[in-house]
């Protein structure tokens, strides 16, 4: 069931939206200015990711939220993921995500274990492209923001035999937002190689099954991973020029 809060969270996203494009139109319009006006065409600029990394807790069940080396050695777990994009113009574009994991972590009374389920979809803004319309970078940055459901079920199991576990099936979809970064480095025209980090925030606080009234559960998922890239048309988001002894500068 969506709430009150689940959409004010959908408003803020496309309010966000609407303003990456705005922040967008200024630059796209410089770099079509150099050339024939181009048309918006749905079937070109679209991409499609290959992800994997870990997926990490932070809640009420967990000991490590001060420490990313033992947050992954202790209480991360892997997750794998795939990705549509499309390209609107060179600095934004927007997409969707499927990604699927396992979360776990602890503290002094129990352990727990869990698997969750995502789908989201999102809005990437291209940084260099927008500070740098005119460059001729191999080396992407992307701010990311989005919302989705999420489906998971948990076992908190406790240190104490004398207590049974717990266990949370949620069979419905809970609301997520997300915000985070990626890079994209090319290696062909057409094939980037990726990396990710980027942050959900549950709008639910039994993912480890002890309810906090103060704060919700949150994961993060740090990924890897390979984009191909189905049209690679110079009016995207990302372009394949030319190399140069510098490489974000353009080549005259």
């Amino acid at each position: 069931m969506i709430r009150i809060g689940d959409l004010s969270c959908v408003r803020v996203l496309i309010g966000v939206i609407i303003l990456l494009q705005i922040i967008a139109m200024p630059v796209s319009g410089q770099h079509w200015s150099e050339k024939k006006h181009t048309k918006f065409r749905l079937w070109e600029g679209w991409s499609a990711n290959l992800n994997f990394g870990q997926t990490s807790f932070f809640g009420d069940v967990s000991l490590f939220d001060d420490s990313f080396s033992e947050k992954l050695s202790n209480e991360s777990d892997w997750g794998f993921g795939v990705i549509a994009r499309k390209d609107i113009n060179t600095v934004l574009s927007v997409g969707g995500q499927l990604l699927m994991g396992s979360l776990k972590g602890e503290n002094k009374r129990a352990y727990f274990e869990a698997k969750l389920y995502e789908y989201n979809i999102n809005a990437c803004l291209n940084i260099v492209n927008l500070l740098l319309p005119n460059n001729n970078s191999r080396f992407f940055l992307f701010g990311v923001a989005g919302v989705g459901h999420f489906i998971f079920n948990s076992t908190l199991n406790f240190y104490d035999s004398s207590l049974g576990p717990k266990i949370e099936d949620t069979g419905v979809p809970e609301f997520v937002y997300m915000f985070g970064s990626e890079a994209y480095y090319q290696i062909i025209p057409n094939v980037d190689v990726t990396a990710g980090m980027v942050m959900r925030q549950a709008r639910n606080d039994k993912l480890d099954l002890s309810v906090n009234n103060k704060d919700m559960d949150y994961y993060t998922y740090l990924s890897a991973g390979i984009t191909y890239h189905f049209n690679n048309d110079a009016g995207t988001g990302r372009k394949f020029r030319s190399r140069s002894r510098f490489p974000l500068l353009r080549r005259k």
